[in-house]
């Protein structure tokens, strides 16, 4: 069965943690049987550095979709989408694209959204160093 999980959560939710221990479970961790489509990979530098670029972020959310329905041609059993999707709008696509291929779509909230307290801990453990102020205002704006 061909299935797409789209991930939601806060900035160090666990998102990403979460998609590689899916992948790993579900794929055996085989992996050319899965795929996991992050925005986030395109901030990286040949050094492996994140970098974001609020300038860049349409464009490079356009090449992760892209990236994703290409995965999806060629018929990969399981592909993972870590993004925040924070609203529904932004992960519509990727919903729409794999049923249309015929792909199973799971919806996966990581993490505890409205919680404070976890809002604190995702700031001090987030890998992009993304302020408190910033993850409480996604926080609000999340749309369930």
């Amino acid at each position: 069965m061909k299935q797409v999980f789209i991930l939601r959560g806060l900035p160090g939710s666990g998102k990403s943690y979460y998609a590689q221990n899916l992948a790993d479970e579900l794929s055996g961790a085989d992996e050319s049987n899965y795929f996991i489509c992050s925005t986030d990979d395109y901030f990286v530098n040949e050094q492996g550095e994140y970098h974001f670029d609020k300038f860049k972020l349409s464009q490079y959310h356009n090449l992760n979709l892209a990236r994703f329905i290409n995965a999806l041609a060629q018929g990969i059993e399981l592909v993972i989408v870590d993004n925040t999707n924070i609203k529904k709008w932004e992960f519509i696509a990727y919903s729409q694209a794999a049923i249309a291929l015929g792909y199973q779509v799971k919806e996966v909230i990581v993490g505890e959204v409205k919680d404070k307290s976890m809002q604190h801990l995702y700031a001090k453990r987030n890998s992009h160093n993304i302020p408190l102020r910033t993850i409480s205002k996604m926080a609000y704006m999340f749309e369930w």
